[in-house]
């Protein structure tokens, strides 16, 4: 798949929807590519983050390393979604979370983090959006605590299927158990569990929610 140019992407992005014309194609000079085959590091907490990533094509997890070197995924993020980005505006400028290529390849656009930060000062419409980012980030990323300490995979997984279209084409094994917090085989077991109930249909790695209440039920931890 041919990855689009750097104004194609920026104006996709809706970290930049408010941003005018000149303003992206200001930031755009200063873009470029990067390519990542999976596994491969794009930074880890603690580098400087003085570059800007946004997600062209594939998808890259977030995570930290607990004590003991268990990892506990943020999130994963896919085409138009920005890395890091309070990373890149904060009073230190360095990452506070490691970053890992998960799509074949991942293409990822990358620009100079003292060009945004001049876009936002001096662009109230952008400012306001980088706000409003970082709020729903926050939102996100509680929910996604709460939903790992208080809730089982099966309810994790649920939630997740109730929350796609259906049908849905679902993530590689890694991409879905990164999500749900869990390895590989453990959440194949559980949507083959799913499957066996009667409450998906699965073909290859396209699903379909057939009994959307159990799923609601469990979600709920009924």
């Amino acid at each position: 798949m041919p990855v689009p140019d750097a104004l194609a992407v920026l104006t996709r992005t809706p970290l930049f929807q408010d941003a005018d014309r000149d303003t992206l194609e200001a930031l755009a000079i200063h873009a470029r590519f990067a390519t990542f085959e999976r596994g491969n590091c794009v930074f880890r907490a603690g580098d400087p983050a003085d570059v800007l990533h946004i997600v062209a094509l594939g998808s890259v997890r977030i995570y930290r390393v607990q004590r003991g070197g268990r990892e506990f995924t943020l999130g994963v993020d896919g085409p138009r979604h920005v890395l890091e980005l309070a990373g890149v505006l904060g009073s230190d400028h360095r990452h506070m979370a490691h970053a890992q290529a998960l799509g074949t390849p991942t293409a990822l656009l990358t620009m100079p983090a003292d060009r945004l930060r001049h876009a936002i000062l001096h662009t109230p419409a952008l400012a306001g959006t980088v706000i409003a980012h970082l709020a729903r980030r926050e939102a996100d990323h509680h929910r996604r605590l709460e939903a790992l300490v208080f809730s089982g995979l099966g309810a994790r997984l649920a939630a997740y299927l109730l929350q796609q279209r259906t049908p849905h084409v679902l993530p590689t094994n890694s991409e879905l158990a990164a999500l749900l917090g869990t390895v590989p085989e453990i959440g194949s077991r559980k949507l083959g569990e799913f499957y066996r109930l009667g409450w998906i249909d699965l073909h290859r790695r396209r699903v379909t929610v057939m009994d959307a209440g159990d799923l609601q039920r469990l979600a709920d931890g009924e």
